[in-house]
């Protein structure tokens, strides 16, 4: 065992990979800039971390035993205060710049008091493992608590490290306070669990970086995503992704007497708000009527901002009667739901136009009919539904 694995060499090449760790975390800052104070707090744990490996590669090649022991331990431990400092910023829970300043401090005293007497191994391994345990633990306990747990499956990856890395130090310390694992003069035997130890204490860091990293990434894609299919100001579907979900709908295989129709919404004397109150407010209106609209829609269809104050919605029924009752449903709704502006209220209406649809290519062309009578809906007093039969139903003039 001793041929093959040399402790020594393990932790000078964790030290090394430790270093790459900081390094990626820069990059990281710079890359996600809502995560740049987490990205730069693990690099400072890592490069912590890795001057610490570089002192525990050395001990006995004439390092002082102060500086290999309490220094090595302190360094150690302000780096996984760091990592779960940089953690829990990671997912929204900053802790008071004072409270890490003590940390360090209380760690300095600890790591000092404890001292590098060879007969006080046990007592420092088992510190360690308290440390670095109960820091795993809150890391854990924050992922656990944050909304993307349950949609983001690196973050659980990261979970399950943190989880991974805190059991491993529960049962070395099981294993120091059963004098298990150590030799004469505080030296580790060369065992397969003082070296299996060993690698996952100097490849840890380097898997963390790799996991928030793909972490990021992941955050990154999903934010692009978001950006590409949702509008900004309402929180609805964009125009193109409102289209392309509708289009997925059409092709589906339809249900027994299923009627589609697309709805063009069009919010009445909306400039005028603008003019009277502000485009502020003109805002607000229009996220105010995205979300009736939107809970008068439930679940039975695809909801969109086209531009401006126009709304897109695909809706599904089960007969043409049915659609009628969800149309009035929509237009009524808007109605009945006023808007408060300071000591004004703003009651927003809409004029809709209805066409029926079954052709997943034919939207564009189905939309312009839908323009098409929302504009006779005007000319006819607004804040009402014009349905494409009825407007070719219309005599001649």
């Amino acid at each position: 065992m001793t041929s093959l694995f040399d402790l020594r060499t393990i932790f000078l090449v964790g030290a090394c990979t430790t270093a790459l760790g900081a390094m990626a975390f820069v990059g990281l800052a710079h890359m996600y800039r809502p995560a740049a104070a987490a990205m730069h707090r693990y690099a400072l744990a890592l490069v912590c971390m890795t001057v610490g490996l570089t002192l525990l590669a050395l001990r006995g090649a004439g390092l002082p035993d102060g500086l290999s022991y309490v220094g090595m331990n302190w360094l150690v431990s302000v780096g996984v205060a760091l990592t779960a400092d940089a953690t829990l910023r990671l997912f929204g829970r900053a802790q008071p710049a004072w409270l890490f300043g003590a940390e360090a401090t209380a760690l300095a005293l600890l790591w000092g008091w404890l001292g590098s007497d060879p007969d006080g191994v046990a007592e420092r391994v088992l510190a360690t493992s308290a440390i670095q345990s109960f820091a795993a633990a809150a890391c854990v306990y924050a992922i656990r608590r944050s909304d993307a747990y349950g949609r983001q499956p690196y973050v659980r990856t990261l979970a399950t490290f943190f989880a991974g890395y805190a059991t491993v130090h529960v049962l070395r310390g099981v294993a120091a306070s059963l004098g298990l694992g150590s030799a004469a003069a505080g030296v580790f035997e060369p065992s397969l669990a003082q070296v299996g130890f060993g690698l996952l204490f100097a490849l840890s860091p380097i898997g963390l970086a790799m996991i928030v990293q793909m972490m990021l990434h992941a955050r990154i894609s999903g934010e692009l995503h978001r950006r590409a299919t949702t509008d900004e100001l309402t929180g609805l579907h964009s125009r193109r992704h409102f289209f392309e979900l509708s289009r997925e709908r059409l092709r589906g295989r339809p249900a027994a007497g299923a009627v589609h129709h697309l709805l063009m919404i069009d919010l009445d004397h909306f400039k005028s708000v603008n003019d009277r109150f502000g485009h502020s407010v003109g805002d607000r209106a229009l996220r105010h009527a995205a979300r009736v609209l939107k809970k008068a829609l439930k679940s039975s269809g695809v909801l969109g901002r086209y531009g401006g104050e126009e709304f897109c919605a695909l809706i599904r029924s089960t007969s043409l009667a049915d659609a009628n009752r969800t149309i009035d449903e929509l237009r009524r709704a808007l109605e009945a739901a006023p808007m408060r502006a300071g000591a004004a209220t703003i009651v927003l209406t809409a004029s809709i136009g209805a066409v029926p649809v079954d052709d997943a290519e034919s939207l564009e062309r189905v939309l312009v009919h839908a323009d098409h009578c929302v504009y006779q809906a005007k000319t006819e007093g607004r804040n009402r539904v014009v349905r494409f039969g009825e407007m070719l139903a219309e005599p001649a003039v």
